[in-house]
């Protein structure tokens, strides 16, 4: 099989690994059509930008590919390699991911689909105008509405 010629620009130099100048410069897109210009606002840092738009080129959305990921299951086989049934006839499954990712992945993934909730810091000057009875009911209200 013959190798590829390398780019013209390399020269001859040996492989490197990329570098952050590398993510974040504006090389042309897969598509062949150059890529929008903009710059990262901070120095040495990954324009998500680019991240997006290759994702976007690329027909991935990654929060479907975390989902799909996470839910993903395999056959599970005996030491001979024979699939393992259930007493009904039906392969027995196991989860790809193991737990202990799942679970710091969901956590990380609640942030953003629930997040925190912030306290509220209230300062009372003066006497309340609302009985205790007034109060709760209020409070009631509020976390009715709420729920």
């Amino acid at each position: 099989m013959p190798t590829p010629a390398r780019h013209a620009d390399l020269a001859g130099a040996p492989p490197q690994m990329a570098s952050i100048t590398d993510l974040t410069t504006t090389p042309e897109m897969h598509s062949g059509r150059p890529a929008l210009k903009r710059k990262a606002k901070r120095p040495n840092r990954i324009n998500l930008t680019y991240v997006a738009e290759a994702c976007a080129e690329a027909g991935l959305d990654p929060s479907k590919e975390i989902v799909r990921i996470l839910q993903a299951k395999r056959v599970v086989t005996d030491r001979s390699g024979a699939v393992v049934v259930n007493p009904d006839g039906t392969p027995v499954t196991e989860d790809m991911i193991d737990a202990d990712t799942k679970l710091r992945t969901l956590n990380e993934l609640l942030g953003y689909v629930q997040p925190k909730l912030k306290a509220v810091d209230v300062k009372v000057s003066g006497a309340l105008d609302l009985s205790t009875e007034q109060l709760d009911k209020r409070l009631s209200e509020l976390l009715e509405k709420a729920a």
